[in-house]
């Protein structure tokens, strides 16, 4: 499903794939999670970068703080005071003075406006936004008033000092809005030496790991069973010296009974043994390996009331989306040559574990064959652009048929073999199974048929070995960290206690989640936030549902399925409440049974078994609509076009991206883009294939269908021509449709639904500190862009361009406002200048 963000934890996404694609844990890691279904979401954000470093201090702290070394002598501190220009000086004097000032009168103003600040922070009152009843009212800026009014309360103060300290005010904005809007904040935040890139999003996840990291290194004993499955599973996690202890044992116990690895077991493994179906299901129900093709269930897409079996194309060694890695062996003949050594060094270390010794180069001739055959896979993958028709990937075949597809599989015993036992009987010979990909099936059936049995074994254990390689010791992370360093341009490993954190947030998402909203999301801000962004969801509705009606490209008829489709979607907004009952947390981890004296590899077939069991088991259940599937610890947010439901987890509802005590251009801006995002992602060219109950059928009237698809063209076309910074790569216009599209009508929508605020509101906000020579309409567009500040390594960048639906930070801010003629107004931009172009791509 569509998401705002590229994941930071492992989240499943529309298409039946993994969204893993930004980070290094995408090459197949394997990581379990409680969303088993690649279908159930797709996240808005743009990196997952891994985790930074941090001091006690910062993790205690309300929010991250910027630190500055001085050497012990301050003079660092002095130049960086004297580096600044005479304005941003006057700027930060001032607002020093004004905390001043709230630190004398801070009692005085508990006083006298603490209701109206509880009641600001609900956006109940006139003063906080109201929701917008007449669609119809007219939208224009009011009058300045005689006096202009500046903002001190605090939440002013903090998102003032949050925008001037990011700004670059020498740039030109109706030139390079980005740059004039984040470019004194990537200057004063370089990328961490154990991360590939670093924004917002980084800055506000870092903080959460460094929130996680306290509670769960708590030694207090929780009285829920699942809470402290968390926490032993974190310290299981951290406990390296029993890693050591163990080595890769566990896994090389399991070689036996799958048939011994070529590789490693020349003289023990025996080809007449061979058995592709038993090896595919074993590893698969075993470990979760899934190689060829990705087996899942989730709704049936034409009728989303009932689950269903689904098939897709499997994934290459190097991540969802690598194929161009293999392809363009010139070009990325690094890559796939530290993928070899990679192989390589893996292989000596099992080898040593087990006293295993193997000629050099019979070793190297099985690790040439294992690429050459990932080569040819790769040829086969369906590229990521092509696989946006979601009719075409909608392909209802019984099991027997599929013996036609994959003759080299026996189908049922396949599907039998990775069930749970008591589940074995419910697939047949005519149980119905989508296949996302026929022609796939159908090729890497030639493939298999044409390969040596002995690379296809080699090639299926070594991807088992490759995502079992996060559960043994630290000798696996160095030698992984060159495989790292060559994809992303991340020089040095992240703290393991930062992986840690990430794995026990994907292995146990909701029961961690319930950890962070316990401490840090008590019940009153739930019930805040949740009138908060009930109400800013309406008005981004009706703001969208406004878009539609002034079309003058969809005839009636359709606008009208549109609007409906529009006002039934569904919000999840937090987290789930059964999750703060001890009682009922513990009941849905009723059968998963992890204890402080596991080891790491013990605990992920735990989890792995119980996550698979759960999937399956759906099969025999509704589809739920309304399950909040999202781990609450995650800073993202998603739209599912099968449930039609927007999610945002609490850990979005943080400053710099929300505050109920901020004022209402800077949170329409930032969150309201968000929501906005979301909406439209029901709207975009795949969203657009699904009707207001998630089913996939066509609703649109044919000369409606025929304007879209233009204005969709235009989209594609206009970012197709951004050539990305640091590499010789333009965007994939096609590949990054569907979020650029959300991203335009996010922020329309977001505009609007400020603007409906301000005229009921009757006048103008008080301006912000240090930035009254701005106006409240160009605040609202700082403060989007401010939310896309950020910088990646150029190898990073590459990847993202190659395998990320998200455009670069960059784009999301200059595409989008160049299309905008509110923004070129706002700030009274010259026509033809970059930013007010002649022509403009608008879909909605």
């Amino acid at each position: 499903m569509p998401s705002f963000y590229p994941p930071d934890y492992v989240h499943l996404k529309m298409g039946g794939t993994n969204e893993s694609q930004m980070q290094l844990m995408a090459m197949q890691d394997g990581t379990p999670t409680e969303t088993s279904s690649p279908r159930s979401s797709s996240p808005m954000s743009a990196d997952a970068p891994s985790a930074t470093t941090a001091t006690a201090d910062d993790t205690l702290s309300p929010l991250p703080r910027i630190m500055y070394k001085d050497g012990g002598n301050g003079k660092s501190t002095i130049r960086w005071w004297y580096n600044r220009t005479k304005m941003e000086r006057a700027l930060l004097l001032f607002i020093l003075f004004l905390l001043s000032l709230l630190a004398f009168t801070l009692l005085a103003l508990a006083c006298s406006q603490g209701q109206s600040d509880k009641v600001a922070k609900t956006c109940a009152s006139d003063s906080s936004g109201t929701t917008v009843g007449n669609t119809d009212a007219p939208v224009a800026n009011m009058p300045p008033t005689e006096h202009e009014e500046i903002c001190t309360t605090e939440g002013c103060v903090q998102a003032a000092n949050n925008l001037i300290m990011a700004m670059n005010n020498s740039v030109d904005p109706c030139e390079n809005f980005y740059e004039y809007a984040c470019g004194k904040w990537n200057r004063n935040h370089p990328i961490p030496d154990d991360m590939f890139a670093f924004g917002t999003f980084a800055f506000v996840r870092e903080h959460m790991r460094q929130q996680m990291r306290v509670l769960l290194e708590s030694e207090v004993v929780s009285k829920s069973r699942a809470v402290q499955m968390v926490k032993d599973s974190y310290k299981i996690c951290m406990n390296v010296t029993e890693l050591r202890k163990k080595k890769t044992k566990p896994l090389q116990k399991g070689f036996e009974d799958i048939g011994y690895w070529p590789m490693l077991h020349p003289d023990k493994w025996a080809k007449e043994k061979f058995n592709m179906t038993e090896l595919l299901a074993q590893t698969r129900r075993q470990y979760g390996n899934e190689v060829f093709f990705q087996i899942y269930v989730y709704a049936d897409a034409k009728n989303t009331k009932q689950n269903r079996l689904y098939i897709d194309q499997g994934v290459l060694g190097l991540g969802r989306g690598s194929r161009d890695y293999y392809l363009n062996s010139t070009m990325f003949s690094n890559h796939l040559q530290a993928y070899k050594k990679y192989i390589r060094q893996v292989v000596e270390i099992f080898m040593d574990d087990g006293n295993f010794t193997r000629d050099s180069e019979e070793l190297l001739a099985d690790e040439l064959a294992i690429i050459e055959f990932e080569k040819k896979l790769a040829t086969i993958i369906v590229p990521e652009d092509d696989r946006r028709n979601n009719t075409r990937m909608y392909n209802k075949h019984r099991v027997a048929d599929l013996k036609e597809m994959i003759p080299q599989v026996e189908w049922l015993s396949f599907f039998r073999g990775i069930m749970p036992k008591s589940m074995e009987t419910f697939v047949d010979e005519n149980t119905e199974i989508i296949v996302n990909e026929v022609e796939y099936l159908k090729n890497v059936s030639q493939l298999i048929a044409s390969t040596d049995e002995r690379i296809l074994a080699n090639y299926v254990i070594w991807r088992l070995v490759q995502s079992s390689i996060k559960l043994f010791d630290d000798r696996f992370d160095d030698i992984k960290q060159d495989l790292v360093r060559v994809m992303t341009g991340q020089e040095t490993k992240s703290a393991r206690w930062k992986g840690c954190i990430q794995s026990t947030v994907s292995y146990l998402p909701l029961a961690a989640g319930s950890i962070y909203i316990e401490e840090h999301f008590h019940k009153n801000d739930k019930q805040e936030a949740l009138a908060c962004f009930t109400l800013m969801i309406d008005n981004l509705r009706a703001a969208f549902i406004e878009l539609v009606k002034d079309s003058n490209w969809m005839n009636e008829e359709t606008k009208t399925v549109a609007i409906e489709k529009a006002r039934n979607i569904i919000n999840h907004i937090g987290y789930p409440d059964f999750i703060q009952v001890d009682a009922k947390l513990d009941d849905y981890y009723k059968n998963l049974h992890v204890t402080a004296n596991d080891t790491y590899f013990e605990l992920f077939m735990k989890v792995l078994i119980w996550t698979q069991e759960k999937e399956f088991f759906r099969l025999r259940e509704p589809f739920d609509k309304n399950e909040f599937d999202v781990s609450p610890a995650v800073v993202n947010a998603f739209y599912s076009p099968e449930k039609n439901a927007i999610t945002f987890p609490a850990g979005i509802l943080q400053p710099p991206f929300f505050s109920g005590s901020f004022p209402k251009a800077v949170n329409y801006g930032s969150i309201g883009a968000v929501i906005g995002h979301e909406i439209t992602h029901g709207f975009d060219d795949q969203g657009s294939q699904f009707d207001k109950d998630g089913n996939l059928e066509n609703w649109w009237n044919n000369d409606s269908l025929a304007g879209f698809q233009e204005r969709k063209k235009c989209i594609i076309d206009q970012y197709s021509q951004y050539k990305v910074p640091g590499t010789d790569f333009k965007i994939n216009g096609k590949l990054t449709q569907g979020e650029n599209i959300a991203d335009n009508g996010g922020v329309k929508e977001a505009y609007r639904a400020y603007r409906k605020y301000i005229v009921k509101r009757g006048s103008e906000e008080p301006k912000l500190p240090g930035l009254q020579h701005l106006s409240n309409d160009q605040v609202f567009f700082l403060s989007y862009a401010h939310f896309w500040c950020g910088h990646k390594k150029d190898a990073a960048a590459v990847q993202q361009v190659l395998t990320d639906e998200h455009s670069p930070e960059i784009f999301r801010v200059i595409g989008v406002l160049s299309n905008l003629k509110e923004f070129s107004k706002a700030y009274n931009c010259p026509k033809n200048s970059r930013l007010n172009p002649e022509q403009r791509c608008v879909v909605w």
